[in-house]
């Protein structure tokens, strides 16, 4: 149940973030943004695996969502974050 609930705040953490880091810094340029989330990403479940936290299968699967999530991530960041489309159509 610990590690659920670990996993569970990590992938709040990381879904929180990017828009958080958007928002904070429109300058630099998204694709190096996004290969640097990729990047923590990957470093955070090689780590929960190091530290027993989670398997080397369930860090696996974490990266392939990680990266179906990709395209989707991308478009809510140029729609503004998660209220761009909201924000955008009430004005």
């Amino acid at each position: 149940m610990k590690k659920k609930i670990v996993i569970a705040t990590m992938l709040a953490a990381l879904t929180a973030a990017p828009v958080f880091a958007a928002i904070a810094d429109q300058a630099q340029p998204q694709n190096d943004w996004f290969n640097q989330m990729f990047s923590n990403h990957k470093q955070m479940m090689q780590q929960a695996v190091d530290n027993g936290m989670m398997t080397t299968d369930q860090a696996a699967w974490m990266n392939e969502h990680m990266q179906q999530m990709a395209p989707v991530m991308q478009q809510m960041m140029q729609n503004g974050g998660m209220m761009g489309n909201f924000n955008n159509n009430n004005k």
